[in-house]
């Protein structure tokens, strides 16, 4: 019975995986490198380069170049990333022409990086969440939240950086959780890869050394607590196998392995950029006073407390970029639909995004015993999968069967009351 559970468990976590790829695949396939995006500037291989700015004009200068820029990266817009992810567009594009000659296909064809990054997020999500050892219930909410959340899934097709930053993060995440529960030499050096990888991937990356910083020390002060008191220590050990003591030595080096590993490699385009062009370690663009973006000219109280309130009813309502000077304002509109302006869309593309989170949500709370119906005839691979129709919970035939039943009492109720 226990392995007949196991079995269907798993049965279910495939299914809702099984439809997060898809439906990411359905939005790339039914989505250009145009649509829901931005900061990406344009780009045209027919036409020849031209530097006019944007994470597609970038793509385009590796494609055509296959080197960094010669030039100050600040003096074109979004060439001051690091070219991490830039790249491995311009490699796929250049794999993909060896059998591809349309230029529209060629440039279309960018959208499989960051739709790859996108399947490999959810299966990170998916290990963080066997790491802190949920509930098969609690698994399949983390996974039905994260596989049909909206703005989860306009990353997938999006064609700048940002979704291949994120799934380092999530990396960085989940190798920090692995290596404080073993802290091998091994975790450590795939924590740091991951994070050296993600700072050359976008600089903001780089803020997740702060938590990593927090759980090393965490780690050194039990592991000096352990010297203090070896046997006590390692009583305690034996009831707390989860959290192992490792020696301070040993920890150490682990840290100076750490720090070899993702302070050269995460830095050097940074450092690159200071020694040609003497451009700051960190550089951010400043904004234009005239943009709706600058915030200087909004108080201090309404950029981190509450907006005006018609200004919050109205772009809650509508999915608006305004109240971007609001910084819960903006994180309640893009966790839902990341950076893209939802003004101008129908009523049902917005009613259907705020749905996607919450069926999931609802459909992660349904009890274990809970019935699956389904009206008949199925189209089995594509309205339901079979292992979802014919298992131990399925009524559908039953349903079906009813139905028939129901349906000639109905008729008949109805051809006597006309005949009489």
């Amino acid at each position: 019975m226990e392995k007949v559970e196991k079995r269907t468990d798993r049965i279910k976590m495939d299914v809702i995986l099984a439809a997060g790829c898809m439906l990411r695949l359905f939005y790339v396939l039914f989505s250009t490198i145009y649509d829901r995006q931005y900061d990406i500037g344009m780009i045209d291989l027919d036409a020849g380069h031209t530097v006019t700015g944007g994470h597609l004009a970038y793509i385009q200068y590796l494609y055509e170049n296959w080197k960094l820029p010669d030039f100050d990266p600040t003096s074109v817009y979004q060439f001051n990333h690091p070219p991490l992810h830039h790249y491995l567009c311009a490699l796929w594009m250049k794999l993909c022409s060896l059998f591809i000659s349309n230029t529209d296909v060629l440039e279309e064809s960018i959208q499989i990086v960051p739709f790859v990054c996108s399947l490999l997020i959810l299966w990170f999500l998916l290990r963080i969440a066997e790491q802190f050892e949920l509930t098969e219930k609690a698994k399949r909410f983390v996974l039905l939240l994260f596989c049909f959340h909206p703005a989860l899934v306009l990353l997938s097709g999006s064609v700048n950086n940002d979704c291949m930053s994120l799934m380092f993060t999530v990396m960085c995440v989940y190798y920090t959780i692995l290596w404080s529960r073993f802290p091998t030499a091994h975790n450590i050096l795939k924590l740091a890869v991951s994070i050296a990888l993600g700072m050359l991937t976008k600089q903001s990356v780089a803020q997740m050394a702060f938590p990593i910083a927090a759980v090393m020390l965490w780690m050194l002060v039990r592991s000096l607590d352990n010297g203090r008191d070896c046997r006590a220590r390692s009583v305690e050990n034996t009831r707390n196998a989860a959290i192992p003591v490792v020696p301070v030595k040993k920890l150490l080096g682990q840290y100076v392995l750490f720090g070899v590993v993702s302070i050269p490699l995460g830095m050097s385009f940074y450092i690159r950029n200071r020694i040609q062009f003497h451009m700051p370690l960190v550089w951010i663009y400043t904004l234009p006073e005239d943009s709706w973006q600058y915030t200087g000219n909004v108080p201090v109280l309404n950029r981190f407390l509450f907006p005006v309130p018609s200004e919050m009813l109205d772009n809650l309502r509508q999915f608006k970029l305004g109240c971007g000077y609001n910084v819960w304002m903006q994180i309640i509109r893009t966790s839902v639909l990341g950076e893209w302006d939802m003004a101008d869309v129908g009523r049902s593309v917005k009613v259907l995004a705020v749905l996607l989170m919450l069926v999931g949500a609802l459909l992660a709370l349904a009890k274990k015993d809970a019935l699956v119906m389904h009206p008949g005839p199925m189209n089995r691979g594509v309205e339901i999968a079979s292992s979802v129709a014919d298992c131990g919970q399925s009524v559908i035939t039953q349903q079906v069967e009813s139905g028939v039943a129901v349906r000639m009492a109905l008729l008949y109720m109805l051809t006597r009351r006309e005949n009489a």
